[in-house]
């Protein structure tokens, strides 16, 4: 992936990773569970009850698949973040035993993390993702920023681990606005 694609990416993974689309899905299943009813010609009543039954079968069948979505959401996040830490801590010499125990622990955790905290920690896990992806961007587009994508001193692990830090709280609070305005929710 192009290092445009990787900063594009992480963008939209930093600053909207955690929208959902269970209204969608709700909206959806009524919709399909009635216009089947109506083609199979049943009365407007029982249309209509059929497109709710069906809404509230899709929004069940979501809420079953987001608890896996939400752990699945978590793996691949935390591989993110896993395989950036491996860049930092690897110094150079591309250990391949650390890759395999590093990413795959890091990416368990934040998928234990998803399931048990679910959309607070998909809000931070994208943001420290995106965050990531974007930083490793711009540090592969500029050579003069190539301290981004694979520091090499004390100083560029700082760096890096500050704006880290700073663009993943930037982005989880411009979720958490967005998530505010889309739902009218107080806090999440």
């Amino acid at each position: 992936m192009s290092a445009l694609a990787v900063l594009a990416v992480g963008l939209v993974l930093l600053l909207a990773g955690s929208l959902s689309v269970r209204l969608a899905v709700l909206l959806a299943g009524f919709g399909v569970s009635w216009t089947l009813a109506v083609a199979l010609d049943a009365d407007t009543g029982t249309a209509l009850l059929i497109g709710v039954a069906g809404a509230v079968l899709a929004f069940l069948i979501v809420l079953i698949a987001a608890r896996l979505m939400f752990f699945v959401c978590g793996l691949c996040v935390g591989a993110v973040v896993g395989a950036k830490i491996f860049v930092l801590v690897q110094g150079g010499t591309a250990d391949v035993l650390l890759a395999v125990i590093l990413i795959p622990a890091v990416a368990l955790l934040c998928a234990f993390l998803a399931r048990r905290l679910g959309r607070r920690f998909l809000i931070w896990g994208t943001a420290a993702g995106g965050a990531t992806l974007v930083l490793s961007g711009v540090g592969r587009l500029w050579s003069d920023a190539g301290q981004l994508w694979q520091p090499q001193t004390g100083g560029g692990v700082a760096l890096f681990l500050a704006l880290w830090v700073v663009l993943a709280v930037i982005g989880a609070m411009v979720q958490r606005r967005g998530l505010r305005s889309r739902t009218g929710q107080a806090d999440t």
